[in-house]
């Protein structure tokens, strides 16, 4: 018996090839993804160079490893359910359950090995190529292919988790065919033919389900808004999508069919055709809806944190070079002794070079960093209420400096009067006012350059007042309880490009830390930030690409099935419609407005989806220090473009399978 069970499913999947293919391959694709992070994650090289980089790796493989085993699992249940004819007739030969189950067991133990194979192989090929495109992101020229390694510990976990996929996918196969007559069976395959309800409740749930998504996502007002709100938006418009597509597209589908050019040849097929299967289908288009807004929004918000790194390396750093003071600086410090320190770091940096004139551009800069409650155009003390709630308001941060300071960082001789401040901020919609509130004075605004505050993961001001003696009462002010405001001091400098200091300026960086070491004081450098952000944010944007490849395989899948689904239940449909005389011209137009329907409404729900979105996205962007909302739109049309013409692609093909199908 076994050997015949053996025989059936290997003929069973040579006959199913046009299904099982495009399953092995998406399947083991994206398995391949999960063995590349996996890989990188543990590579000696990538360790060592970039510290902060397994974390993020290891959220992008999370990610790719949930959304892996859902997609298979409803792969599986679509070809599952093509097959229930084949299984009908089993049984109707005489085969019991058990063999049946016998017989996908021998099926799909051969497709998950071919699977788990198959992923591993492109696993390790396109992980080099990975490897190598990963260091190029993140600068690192001295990369080698040779320091890309075979994994046996990432080998080990992608059969674990292969085999994971493999249980819960035979568990599901034999619950879907368990104990059932050959009838059940049939009616299985043919499940979604007859004419859908549109269910008011249901699509009554799908638009309030939507408008409450989308009135988060662009009432969202700051980082921290924009952070609580996202995910409760994204639940919320995708259970919209579904039951939109489900019940919403069925209402206007009879209300199409009332309109006397339902009559008409054209329409009447077209339409009569969609509305009877559109129960299954609603389903699969919001997952194409689904997974192309995850493409659109996934790359392009990973591109706008990669090109928002310089800007956010020029705002943490005015020069080059920066040594700041391990001290406390507390607000009871005169200003004398201040400039004593001052003075100080300022021989510092003049000693570490040979030639005092090849240091360019050196000042210091008082500053201090105070949190703030945003409530209108007060700033307000940020502080729990007496009943221990959180104030309401928007919760930002002021970044003080004194007028002194910020003339000789930028060149310029700016005077202010003492009820005015020079304020920017790193996000605009928070610069809503031309007079402030703070520290209970009120102050009128005079705007600045704003290129400040782009560090800050939080909605920050850059507020320059009058003199040190303000901002030690600011300082005062805001500090509450046991938490007390300092100043801080920092000396920032260029070195002229031609000394000899800059010719080697990882000899001269070293000597420096040194030197400020030895006299408490920190060294910054702007290489040393824009390597920090480089392997972060360009993690992200790596991430980012293979979450992007793994949404796209989904899209192209779903379509696929689709279309192979519509396909075989149209054909019967189209071959009564040949045997009336209708010519093939009329059937390949109705088939392709159909198609055009079917599949070109997700592409404009998932457009109108990322431009509803992208006000919240602009503002989780804060989080990664790209507060340029223009820099966003400009990525994700970029990416919408690009996308649009893969799906035509995608669509071409497909449409080309149907055809084949049902003619």
């Amino acid at each position: 018996m076994n050997s015949i069970l053996s025989k059936f499913a290997l003929k069973n999947m040579k006959t199913n090839r046009v299904m099982l293919v495009p399953f092995i391959l998406s399947s083991s694709i994206m398995l391949s993804l999960f063995y590349i992070m996996r890989s990188l994650v543990s590579n000696d090289y990538v360790i060592h160079r970039h510290k902060d980089l397994p974390m993020v790796i290891n959220f992008g493989t999370l990610i790719v490893a949930i959304f892996t085993f859902m997609f298979i699992i409803y792969a599986n249940r679509y070809l599952i359910k093509r097959r229930s004819k084949e299984f009908a007739l089993y049984s109707i030969l005489g085969l019991e359950t058990r063999h049946i189950r016998k017989s996908i067991f021998i099926e799909e133990f051969i497709t998950f090995l071919v699977i788990g194979i198959l992923s591993l192989l492109e696993g390790h090929v396109f992980g080099k190529l990975s490897f190598l495109g990963l260091n190029k992101i993140m600068k690192d020229v001295n990369v080698k292919l040779m320091n890309y390694t075979f994994s046996y510990k990432s080998a080990l976990y992608l059969f674990i988790f292969t085999a994971i996929i493999f249980i819960a996918v035979y568990i599901i196969s034999c619950w879907n065919i368990r104990a059932v007559s050959p009838m059940q069976l049939l009616a299985q395959q043919k499940a979604g033919q007859k004419e859908p309800k549109s269910k008011f409740i249901i699509s009554l749930l799908g638009v309030l389900l939507l408008a409450g998504g989308y009135y988060l996502a662009l009432a969202s007002d700051g980082t921290l808004n924009s952070l609580k709100n996202f995910f409760v938006a994204v639940v919320m418009v995708i259970g919209a999508t579904y039951f939109l597509f489900v019940s919403f597209s069925i209402w206007i589908l009879k209300l199409l069919k009332k309109r006397e050019s339902y009559y008409k040849t054209k329409n009447f097929l077209s339409i009569s055709g969609m509305l009877y299967r559109m129960k299954a289908n609603g389903m699969g288009l919001a997952s194409i809806a689904v997974m192309s807004t995850s493409v659109i929004v996934t790359i392009g918000s990973t591109m706008s944190i990669y090109s928002g790194i310089e800007g956010v390396v020029n705002s943490k750093l005015a020069r080059d070079y920066s040594i700041s003071y391990e001290d406390r600086i507390p607000a009871s410090m005169s200003n004398d002794e201040i400039i004593k320190i001052e003075k100080s770091m300022t021989d510092l940096v003049k000693s570490t070079v040979t030639d005092k004139s090849d240091i360019k551009g050196l000042y210091t800069k008082r500053s201090s960093l105070v949190p703030m409650l945003k409530s209108g155009s007060k700033l307000d003390i940020l502080q729990k209420t007496k009943s221990g709630k959180k104030p309401s308001g928007l919760p930002v941060y002021g970044l003080i400096e004194t007028l002194d300071s910020y003339n000789r960082s930028k060149g310029k001789n700016i005077s202010l009067e003492d009820n005015q401040v020079l304020m920017t901020s790193n996000n605009k919609r928070i610069m809503d006012y031309d007079h402030f509130k703070i520290a209970d004075k009120n102050y009128r605004v005079i705007r600045g350059e704003s290129d400040s505050g782009s560090e800050y993961a939080i909605d920050a001001y850059h507020i320059v007042v009058k003199d040190y003696k303000t901002m030690v009462d600011i300082n005062k002010y805001y500090s509450v309880n046991n938490y007390k405001i300092d100043t801080n001091i920092e000396a920032l400098w260029n070195l002229d490009k031609n000394s000899s200091e800059a010719r080697n300026e990882s000899a001269y960086t070293k000597t420096l830390k040194s030197v400020a070491s030895r006299n408490n004081m920190d060294v910054l450098t702007k290489v040393d930030v824009r390597e920090i952000g480089y392997n972060f944010n360009g993690g992200f944007l790596f991430i980012g690409i293979l979450i992007g490849i793994m949404f796209l395989v989904g899209t192209v899948l779903v379509t696929y099935y689709k279309q192979l689904t519509e396909g075989y239940e149209d054909r019967a449909n189209y071959q009564i419609m040949k045997k009336v005389g209708l010519p093939d011209d009329m059937i390949k137009k109705t088939a392709s407005s159909q198609i055009i329907w079917m599949l070109f409404i997700p592409l404009f729900v998932a457009v109108v989806h990322t431009a509803v979105a992208s006000k919240v996205l602009s503002g989780l962007l804060g989080l990664f220090g790209v507060w340029s909302y223009g820099i966003l739109v400009k990525n994700l049309l970029i990416v919408t473009l690009v996308f649009l013409v893969f799906y035509l692609v995608v669509f071409k093909i497909t449409s080309n399978i149907y055809y084949k199908i049902v003619n």
